[in-house]
């Protein structure tokens, strides 16, 4: 005699087995969304308060040295090790952002005579952003087929 689908005496285990599912469902994605909101959030910090404030040309000095050091990391990118290089850029990226945020905030960027330093701290984030696309074409697309092809290098010139 075959049980029927929705035998009585097995309600207690569908219960059961839908609790363990919504349970598990919802523990998964909560660890997901607070991971994704850690991250959000650590990548965006924002703009500190400060109590004094530089002149324009500090400023733009500052500015132009966080694009030299943006440079020589973006040129440093996979050098050494394609595949990850984009960790490696994240790292960077993170602690690079927040000195940006603070420098912007010495330089008061809000301010009505400053628009053209805040167009340039735009555009310096904007040359960030695109930086961190390459890091992870670099790493997930570019990464192991310079990685191998390095290897294979090296041995030729080993031999």
């Amino acid at each position: 005699m075959a049980e029927q689908p929705n035998d009585p005496r097995l309600r207690p285990f569908r219960g059961l087995a839908w609790a363990l599912y919504l349970v598990m469902s919802v523990g998964f994605s909560s660890l997901v969304i607070f991971s994704v909101s850690k991250s959000v959030y650590e990548m965006s910090p924002g703009r500190p308060a400060t109590a004094s404030t530089r002149s324009v040309a500090e400023c733009v000095s500052a500015l132009s040295a966080s694009f030299d050091e943006l440079e020589r990391e973006r040129a440093a990118l996979g050098r050494d090790r394609a595949v990850g290089a984009d960790q490696a850029w994240m790292v960077f990226r993170n602690g690079w952002v927040r000195r940006m945020r603070e420098l912007e905030a010495t330089c008061d960027v809000e301010a009505s005579d400053r628009q053209a330093l805040k167009r340039a701290f735009g555009a310096l984030h904007e040359v960030m952003d695109v930086a961190t696309v390459n890091a992870t074409q670099l790493s997930g697309q570019m990464g192991p087929a310079l990685d191998a092809f390095r290897t294979q290098l090296k041995g030729l010139q080993g031999s």
